[in-house]
């Protein structure tokens, strides 16, 4: 006990060299001890800590764990820290590493976290109906945290939103609605607005698009303090009104999401949404996609651009030229050379520009 205690005030302390050296000397001199599995998985988080980039090396400190002490619960957590590191890497063998740890630990503190995760795998796998059968399974564990509960069976509404898509079977989005609309009395804000969205993008989906509309009015009111959540909601009133044939009302919505966006020119405009996405996540996740560049794991996050785009596109349509041309100019102008939708916003200019001519 006296160096297991020495080992975790120098880990406090930052002495993560001092740290390693007690753990190894409580292995070797008490390789029994009920302290010897904690330690050798105390000395793989500190291989995390020292060399983070030694992925090969990390691997082999979490896979020594279970070696040396295949019975113990730091055996399943160390199987859990594999899987998540194969997961950036493998994402094949990290759900070979969720489903062996949970079949193997069906009763262990991180068997809800781990079947959500198992989930996400397969929902980046584009592997839907395992992805949705892995987030049911979440609330069948009896100690799932109610935050990670939720979550997974959010995560199991939108499956269902993206089977449609796959599809186009509407058949998904009644289940989707119904098991969405079970959440939009969560505590959690997240949650509850995630979830109100959701409702309102199968709405619109099934084509009740008014029906839609007045949902996303609803939850651009209601999270109006959460910049990201009212974007998400009056871009979809804008969407709702472009879908029902209601142009002029369409050009209006879509300003109003636009002027919702802090700056002056799209460049801050997208810069400020970027902000705010991100910030609608938890530190955990900002750091990760920061890390990665995976901006596209955040819903929604072009919708700046796009807002631009389909309200040209929606002046074109009622011959307002004038007033595309410059609401377009800005887009092609801001927008990457490569960019698909700067060539789109391109074309759709030019057709501005010739229908002017041919007046």
């Amino acid at each position: 006990m006296t160096l297991w205690e020495d080992a975790c005030a120098k880990i406090d302390a930052g002495d993560l060299a001092g740290a390693t050296d007690s753990l190894n000397q409580l292995l070797e001199q008490y390789p029994q001890s009920p302290k010897a599995p904690p330690a050798q998985l105390k000395l793989a988080y500190i291989k995390i800590r020292t060399n983070p980039d030694a992925t090969q090396e990390i691997l082999n400190a979490f896979a020594l764990v279970r070696t040396k002490y295949p019975a113990s619960v730091e055996a399943g957590e160390a199987l859990v820290r594999i899987g998540y590191l194969h997961s950036k890497s493998d994402p094949a063998q990290a759900i070979d590493d969720f489903t062996t740890f949970l079949t193997s630990y069906p009763d262990h503190p991180l068997a809800a976290e781990v079947q959500q995760s198992l989930g996400r795998l397969y929902l980046r796998a584009r592997q839907l109906d395992n992805a949705e059968a892995a987030f049911d399974k979440v609330k069948t564990i009896s100690e799932a945290p109610v935050e990670v509960a939720e979550e997974a069976a959010l995560q199991s509404g939108f499956v269902k939103i993206m089977k449609f898509y796959a599809s186009k079977n509407k058949a998904h989005l009644t289940p989707a609605i119904d098991a969405l609309s079970k959440l939009t009395s969560s505590t959690s804000v997240g949650i509850r607005a995630r979830a109100d969205l959701g409702v309102a993008e199968a709405m619109l989906l099934m084509g009740n698009r008014l029906e839609a509309r007045e949902k996303y009015i609803a939850a651009a009111q209601a999270y109006s303090a959460h910049p990201y959540f009212r974007g998400i909601a009056l871009y979809g009133v804008a969407f709702s009104s472009q879908e029902a044939g209601d142009m002029d009302q369409a050009v209006s919505d879509y300003a109003a999401f636009l002027t919702a966006q802090p700056g002056s020119t799209l460049a801050e405009k997208n810069a400020g949404w970027k902000a705010a996405a991100l910030g609608s996540v938890s530190p955990r996740i900002q750091v990760s996609i920061e890390k990665d560049g995976d901006w596209e794991s955040l819903p929604g996050i072009e919708i700046v651009r796009q807002s631009a785009y389909n309200q040209g596109r929606c002046l074109y349509l009622m011959r307002r030229y004038d007033e595309a041309i410059v609401v377009l100019t800005e887009l092609v102008e801001y927008l990457p050379q490569d960019d698909q939708l700067r060539s789109q916003a391109a074309q759709l200019l030019a057709r501005c520009q010739n229908a002017i001519g041919g007046r």
